[in-house]
């Protein structure tokens, strides 16, 4: 990041894990989600009270920003945005050096993957039409995105109650609270604790994720 302000855009930030993270190398972050249970839950945890964090609740499409921004930050949850909408507000919003970054991230095989996916997320998922894609070539492919390189880390192992695993799908899409009835919610999650317990009877679990960061420049059709 070589521009000033040193101010950060995390679209579809959740929990803040970028955000809460990043407060020791910026001067600002504005951290958007449209789920009120994250946003409110991204404050209870490390860094999410910082007066540097300012949590902004609702639509990326709609919420008003405070740019310019000298990087914007987006996971997951570029999958259900309005692309055509957002990424000429990105470009806007971005310094004239700046970069969005797409981060994601991907665990390791689990003994339990066979019945998670090809039982209880088909039952569950409010998305039934949703057919795998590479998000960065697909917004390369509609001249929404221009990649300018990437980055993987090295695999980091950690441990995670079940309870908090559960959750974790529900910033997938498809599996938004927001989206999901109440009774879906439940049922999905008693599937999948019952079913990880079988494995993890101690009600934790070791598991192993890689990072991986695409950063580039949003463009202009």
């Amino acid at each position: 990041m070589t521009d000033e302000p040193k101010a950060v855009l995390d679209v579809g930030c959740g929990t803040g894990l970028i955000s809460r993270n990043l407060m020791e190398f910026v001067d600002r972050v504005d951290g958007v989600d449209f789920s009120e249970n994250m946003i409110e839950t991204a404050k209870i945890l490390l860094n999410g009270n910082h007066p540097g964090i300012n949590w902004i609740c609702g639509l990326v499409e709609e919420v008003l920003l405070s740019p310019p921004y000298a990087l914007i930050t987006a996971g997951e949850s570029l999958h259900w945005m309005d692309w055509e909408v957002v990424f000429p507000r990105f470009r806007e919003c971005l310094t004239r050096n700046g970069y969005m970054a797409i981060v994601g991230q991907k665990n390791s095989p689990m003994p339990w993957d066979g019945d998670l996916f090809k039982k209880i997320i088909p039952t569950y998922a409010t998305n039934q039409d949703f057919v795998p894609y590479n998000l960065v070539e697909e917004l390369e492919s509609r001249n929404l995105f221009h990649k300018n390189g990437e980055k993987s880390a090295k695999p980091v192992s950690f441990q995670q109650i079940i309870e908090d695993y559960v959750e974790s799908f529900h910033s997938m899409n498809g599996f938004s609270r927001e989206r999901m009835t109440e009774e879906a919610a439940h049922g999905f999650d008693s599937e999948v604790r019952e079913l990880v317990s079988k494995y993890c009877p101690e009600g934790e679990m070791e598991l192993q994720s890689v990072g991986k960061v695409v950063w580039g420049n949003p463009t202009t059709k």
